[in-house]
């Protein structure tokens, strides 16, 4: 996976020493989008398709786990890692009760601690590899899964702006 036919995020677009800096950019704009009626934010247009503010828990989600997968693959010789479920997720954390300000909030508290971990990392570490299983298992490393998290933000801030655009 080196590009994303749907969002056009294109891997290693940018800079190891500016993804830090762009996971917590992405996650201020997503929290912007929280700051609508309620309403706006808990509807799915369809079944199948998630909520905005599903898809901000989401994006919260996705940084603390690619946060700690960072930490298993600094410490572990090529780790693979356990789906985090994110289907699941959604009914077991009851998404659609969180609060918009809040999840807001975790979302860029989130973003700060995934960018922390990230900022800190010296050339060889950048370079750990590890098998990560989606789209299929593939060996990577530390720098892909980097981008890979800042994909998944740029993404569904674009799938939560659609929504709300048509909204």
């Amino acid at each position: 996976m080196t590009a994303c036919n749907d969002c056009g995020f294109s891997y290693g677009e940018l800079a190891r020493g500016v993804l830090a800096a762009a996971l917590v950019r992405c996650a201020g704009e997503i929290a912007e989008r929280l700051n609508v009626p309620t309403a706006s934010l808990t509807a799915r247009r369809q079944p199948a398709e998630w909520s905005p503010l599903e898809y901000a828990c989401h994006v919260r989600d996705v940084l603390l786990v690619q946060r700690d997968r960072l930490f298993v693959a600094l410490v572990e010789d090529e780790p693979s890692f356990k789906p985090m479920h994110r289907e699941q997720r959604i009914a077991l954390d009851r998404y659609i009760e969180q609060p918009p300000g809040a999840v807001a909030a975790q979302l860029v508290m989130a973003a700060s601690m995934a960018a922390h971990a990230f900022s800190g990392l010296g050339a060889a570490q950048w370079d750990r590899p590890l098998i990560y299983n989606f789209p299929q298992p593939e060996r990577r490393d530390v720098e892909w899964m980097a981008h890979h998290t800042l994909h998944e933000m740029r993404h569904h801030l674009a799938d939560i702006e659609r929504i709300l655009g048509a909204g």
